[in-house]
């Protein structure tokens, strides 16, 4: 590894391939957008915005809805019309005073003030050419990642620092990490501490590191799309916290741009996404309440978004552009049915971490805040190894602890659970009895219906990896549960609860 991606390209060794002009590329007099009648200074408005188009200025299509962007050596950033004013403005003054015997700079500035209402209005600035979608995408098999001095590309066998001269498509600024990165072998603080969240358990690990390299690949397949969920390991109410969640999301945020939305208070509207902005790489939602909607991401782990800001048209973003989706929770997410469990990859968090020990307790320090530029260093080159790791395996599963346990309590109860650690495999029981036997023996539950408890039933064989089989004599209502030998689940539990399928 150390041998194929030691070398930093230096611009003596690069071709710098630019595909749109910028602002330090021209002359003046390719700019000039000025002229003297002889009646004194007037400005050609069709030449004003040539000017800005040789300075790099586009407009930028994102569904129906548009922005201004302003292109540097292929480096793409937002303006709004107040930085267009502030360019055209040092640029005029940074031409002098005196232009030759008919053209002074300030009386030329003066003439743009005037007409600044028309030379910077929406309705003008919108016949500024389009800015054609060239930009630089991860794929199957490599990923980019941008800092400071140089970009990176991450492949399954080995990752490679380039010089920006070596950049051939456009990337958002937004994407630019603001330090700087080097190749190193030297151990990250943060790979330990997502070892101790797992608790040494490597298995366990593996998965993680494949989880963080699939939140920070651009890359999206429509056939293995998922929700990546955090969750506590821990079986209780869901009051416990600080085992990491948060840490961890935060932590991809330092790499790819993220768009945290509270969970508990979070609302699907029109405008649930308005927050969104290009170059976003992932929507995390933290500290989910108990009855979030998981279906209502559906299309959004799967297909195109919608994203609608107030008083602007709402805008779609292709699948395979839009940003993947985080979920941090101290529950589980409601369902059992196949659309549901397709959608999800978990991972469950242990309790090494908690209120009474945190993280910073344990490393003498807070984790990015107090980091010196070695620290940072190491812990990037441990997330692009969870990237480069996930090239080569995708995302690897693992054996949960409690999942299946806690999401059982919580769709049932726990003294339904109980009860049903007493049942008889192989042995018709009816459906009735087993009810009147429940309410007798927890009275607290006289208003749970018949058809509720059956649904329970159903819940506890699926999660519970037991076939269910429904039978039927007469007025009689029974049922038969067998474990499956294969451990595989049997097509007969696959319900999908009235969720719709995709595929």
């Amino acid at each position: 590894m150390k041998d194929a991606t030691e070398k930093i390209f230096s611009a003596e060794d690069a071709t710098i391939v630019t595909l749109y002009p910028d602002s330090e590329g021209k002359t003046d007099d390719e700019k000039v957008f000025w002229f003297n009648d002889g009646d004194g200074i007037k400005i050609n408005r069709q030449q004003f915005l040539t000017a800005l188009e040789l300075s790099g200025f586009r407009k930028f299509y994102i569904g129906r809805d548009y922005m201004f962007i302003k292109v540097d050596n292929n480096i793409v950033s937002e303006v709004g019309t107040v930085q267009i004013k502030d360019y055209i403005t040092s640029y005029i003054k940074g031409l002098g005073d005196e232009l030759g015997e008919t053209f002074d700079s300030n009386i030329i500035l003066g003439k743009v003030i005037n007409q600044a209402p028309t030379l910077f209005s929406k309705s003008f600035l919108e016949f500024l050419p389009n800015l054609e979608d060239n930009f630089k995408r991860d794929t199957r098999e490599e990923s980019f990642i941008y800092f400071k001095n140089c970009f990176v590309k991450v492949t399954k066998d080995k990752y490679i620092t380039y010089d920006y001269a070596q950049l051939d498509e456009l990337i958002w600024k937004k994407k630019i990490i603001s330090k700087n990165f080097s190749i190193s072998d030297e151990e990250s603080d943060f790979k330990t501490f997502v070892l101790r969240i797992c608790k040494g358990n490597i298995e366990r690990f593996n998965s993680f590191m494949s989880a963080i390299g699939y939140l920070l690949s651009e890359y999206k397949d429509p056939a293995k799309a998922k929700a990546i969920i955090f969750m506590d390991e821990k079986i209780d109410d869901g009051s416990n916290g600080g085992c990491g969640k948060s840490l961890l999301g935060n932590a991809l945020s330092q790499v790819r741009k993220s768009l945290r939305l509270g969970g508990k208070a979070f609302k699907f509207d029109r405008f649930s996404f308005q927050s969104y902005e290009p170059g976003t790489n992932i929507i995390e939602f933290n500290d989910l309440s108990r009855s979030f909607p998981f279906e209502m991401l559906f299309t959004a782990i799967t297909d195109n978004m919608a994203f609608e800001k107030k008083n602007k048209d709402e805008t779609i973003v292709d699948f395979k552009h839009a940003p993947k989706i985080l979920l941090s929770t101290n529950y589980t997410i409601k369902g059992v049915g196949e659309s549901t469990l397709r959608r999800q990859f978990v991972l469950e968090f242990t309790d090494h971490y908690n209120i009474k020990h945190s993280p910073e307790d344990e490393f003498k320090g807070r984790f990015f805040d107090d980091w010196e530029d070695n620290e940072w260093n190491s812990f990037f080159n441990f997330m692009i190894k969870c990237l480069q790791y996930h090239l080569q395996n995708g995302l690897v599963d693992y054996e949960r602890k409690n999942l299946n346990t806690k999401k059982l309590v919580e769709s049932t109860s726990e003294e339904f659970v109980e009860f049903m650690e007493d049942i008889e495999f192989g042995t018709k029981i009816d459906k009735k009895i087993l009810h009147q036997k429940f309410l007798e023996i927890y009275p607290d539950f006289k208003k749970l219906q018949q058809k509720t408890f059956t649904g329970w039933i159903k819940t506890y064989a699926k999660l519970k990896n037991y076939k269910y089989e429904d039978k039927k004599s007469g007025s009689e209502r029974g049922f038969i549960l067998s474990k499956i030998e294969d451990g595989r689940m049997d097509e007969q539990n696959s319900d999908s609860e009235g969720e719709g399928d995709i595929f």
